[in-house]
């Protein structure tokens, strides 16, 4: 329970201080919560964080007593002391005593006060653990905790709660899907009976002599209890349906949490980016109080910590532009949220420079997003949309913080996995709002059903604009292939059947699912027996991040199941024309078919790793030990179109290497990727001096996030 709380306690304190910094707010109340803290910590036997923490109050107490505005070092220790503090607390690895100590005799030195010995327990006392220490009895809180409102709310009565984890809730989640399959098929069953009732009222026997009447009678009675049945499985059915919302209705409520356990993540890490990059900025929130799925605000967390970082990194400018501009030299950033019936409304908005459109334009060309005549011809809105598409980037220069073209594409494909959308406004000169809307839960959905040749298939419903008939689409041909016709525009058609490499089922040419990404809509054939239904979605797994196309399964009624299939990846088949291959694994076609990728590296397990990922995207990969055998294997192959390095590794390290390929004429524009197990900052910054493209932390990685780092690198080679 107390690292549960900590957890709450770290993320106040970093907004209470931000507070201070601005002078928005009182150091009194950082210190009280502070001190709330370290008492609960002392209480289940956390004696290090307790005296890290009491270092702090002293800290923030000779801040406060000199009268000024805190300095900016100032604030890197106290975030950095309460972010050891929740390291201690939850037992991470990298947490260790000695950085406590260093911290706590930092702050002595600081206030010119002897340096106190760390706590430790008295002979024979046993020393509580947070493992086995009783609950405690709820401590009475700390008076006049400051309340993210200007007036606090009132406490709720006490309510009868219990603590339960989030593997709980899902596994009731899973029951209530269970329920849902149960149901469709007592809804079957109904049926079934009804067409039994129905072939024997009209087989009834004739009524001719005195010998039918017995077999009159049995027949009068089969039909009377299949009567009874089929009135009995439409009351259960009914009763079930009830059962079913209700579970529902209540495994949703436990899964709501407010969006400001969210929102409030983000001042640090916003902070510590705008002071990297010179620029003053006050980030805002509204609508905090929204409650939101537990699991939905997992997912967004990425797409809008990326929208945050690229509206500080892209859209705000420094304070001497901003004066030049009329602007004041903070900069606001803000995240608005609400509600819309049951879907969640939230806008990313900066007061910064906006987007260049014609810059857009400029680029989507060079990158081979549009053709020239296509670009020249696309609206402000089309053009804004290609801002999404993977390896898009303005910058261009690699940097720490953006260039790879990776951190709208993942917006995007996190957003529309969810059935959501997103959409971008800007203005030149004023700045730019992105506008995303997704369900309030992501567990239960609606889906379009449908057959493709043998295998069963779904689309999200949010995704899905019509289905029309095929005979009332006319055909076309485009740059990318056969259109049709729909709401005067030329949309592209994919057929299903061979772009999944299904057989050609008869009559599945009746009807057309016009299916929309963003502003992008797509028609698909060869699909037949649509049906819509709510449903649970099932995640892949890691086995399967590397198929793109799939990014879920459902259950249905066979016991089979059915792939959901992503419509921004449709799309794109539809625009190049590939197939997906039977093992699972699209092929990608002139994007990364041939192209050669070198792997260095030290360990043979990341070797394997990282080449088998390469391969699976139809790459060629040759694997060396370390730098200096990479480098014979540049002097003994023609080709290397990327490569992959670790950093640390014996004979000619990484950034050696880097440095070598960078110094010869005929290897200084391969892309670089790192991949390293030193994630901090001043090691990234001396990879990107070396002349890295991109850097990947070993903790984070993933073969979903080395694949969208390295396409965008060889999508032009």
């Amino acid at each position: 329970m107390f690292r549960q709380v900590a957890a709450e306690r770290v993320a106040k304190l970093n907004l209470l201080w931000i507070e201070v910094e601005r002078r928005a707010g009182d150091p009194a109340a950082f210190l009280r919560e502070a001190h709330t803290f370290k008492g609960e910590a002392s209480l289940t036997g956390f004696a290090q964080v307790s005296r890290l923490l009491h270092a702090l109050e002293d800290y923030v107490k000779l801040v406060r007593d000199r009268g000024t505005l805190p300095a900016e070092r100032d604030g890197d220790t106290i975030l950095g002391g309460l972010e050891l503090a929740l390291q201690l607390t939850l037992g991470a690895p990298d947490a260790s005593s000695r950085e406590a100590d260093a911290f706590v005799a930092e702050v002595a030195a600081a206030r010119g006060a002897p340096l106190t010995p760390g706590p430790s327990p008295a002979v024979g006392q046993p020393r509580a653990t947070p493992a086995t220490v009783a609950e405690p009895e709820a401590a009475p809180a700390a008076e006049g905790v400051a309340d993210r409102s200007p007036a606090g709310p009132a406490l709720a009565p006490a309510a009868s709660s219990i603590r339960v984890t989030a593997e709980e809730i899902d596994r009731l989640r899973g029951m209530v899907s269970d329920l849902l399959l149960t149901h469709v098929r007592w809804r079957q069953m109904a049926r079934t009976v009804r067409r039994v009732r129905e072939t024997a009222e009209a087989v009834r026997p004739g009524r001719v002599g005195a010998e039918r009447a017995p077999q009159l009678d049995a027949w009068s009675s089969i039909v009377a209890e299949l009567s009874n049945m089929e009135s009995r499985l439409r009351d259960e059915t009914h009763g079930l349906e009830r059962i079913i919302g209700d579970l529902d209705g209540t495994t949703r409520d436990l899964r709501m949490i407010p969006l400001s356990t969210l929102l409030d993540r983000f001042p640090v890490p916003l902070r510590h980016l705008a002071r990297s990059l010179g620029r003053q900025i006050r980030f805002k929130t509204a609508g905090e109080q929204i409650e939101v799925d537990r699991a939905l605000l997992e997912m967004l967390e990425e797409p809008l910590l990326h929208l945050l970082r690229n509206a500080v990194d892209h859209g705000v400018e420094p304070p001497a532009e901003r004066a030049r501009a009329g602007k004041p030299a903070e900069a606001f950033v803000r995240i608005a949220a609400g509600l819309v019936g049951q879907r969640l409304h939230l806008q990313v908005s900066d007061d910064g420079r906006g987007i260049d459109i014609e810059a857009v334009r400029r680029r989507a060309v060079e990158r081979g997003i549009l053709d020239a005549a296509a670009a020249a011809a696309a609206g402000e809105r089309e053009i804004l949309r290609t801002i999404f598409a993977a390896g898009f980037s303005l910058r261009e220069q690699v940097s720490e913080v953006s260039g790879r073209g990776i951190g709208l594409n993942i917006v995007l494909d996190v957003v529309e996995n969810v059935g959501g959308r997103v959409d971008v406004r800007t203005e030149r000169g004023h700045g730019t709002t992105f506008e995303i809307e997704v369900p309030l839960t992501v567990a239960i959905t609606r889906v379009v059903l449908f057959r493709v040749g043998t295998g069963s298939y779904a689309l999200p419903a949010a995704s899905v604009r019509s289905l029309v008939e095929a005979s009332a689409l006319v055909r076309g041909r485009g740059p990318d292939g056969p259109t049709v016709d729909y709401a005067g525009s030329a949309v592209p058609l994919l057929d299903l059947a061979e772009a999944l490499d299904e057989p050609v089922a008869v009559d599945t040419q009746a009807r057309i699912i016009i299916a929309q990404s963003g502003a992008d809509l797509v028609a698909l054939a060869g699909t037949s027996g649509h049906l819509e239904r709510e449903v649970m979605l099932k995640p892949m797994g890691k086995f399967f991040e590397r198929l793109p196309l799939v990014p879920a399964a459902v259950d249905i009624e066979e016991g089979a199941l059915a792939l959901v299939l992503k419509v921004a990846e449709l799309v794109l088949l539809a625009r190049t024309r590939r197939r997906v291959r039977a093992s699972g694994v699209r092929a990608e076609g002139p994007r990364a078919a041939g192209r050669v990728a070198l792997v260095a590296d030290d360990s043979p397990v990341v070797r394997d790793i990282v080449a088998q990922a390469l391969r699976a995207h139809g790459m060629r990969v040759l694997v060396a030990g370390d730098g200096a055998e990479a480098l014979a294997l540049f002097g003994a192959h023609a080709r290397v179109d990327i490569v992959v390095t670790d950093i640390d590794m014996p004979r000619l390290d990484g950034l050696a290497l880097v440095r070598t390929l960078r110094s010869h004429a005929a290897f200084k524009d391969v892309p670089v990727v790192a991949i390293s197990m030193r994630g901090g900052e001043p090691e990234r910054r001396a990879a990107m001096a070396a002349g890295v493209s991109a850097y990947i932390d070993k903790g984070d990685f993933s073969q979903a996030l080395l694949w969208q780092t390295v396409r965008p690198l060889v999508a032009g080679s």
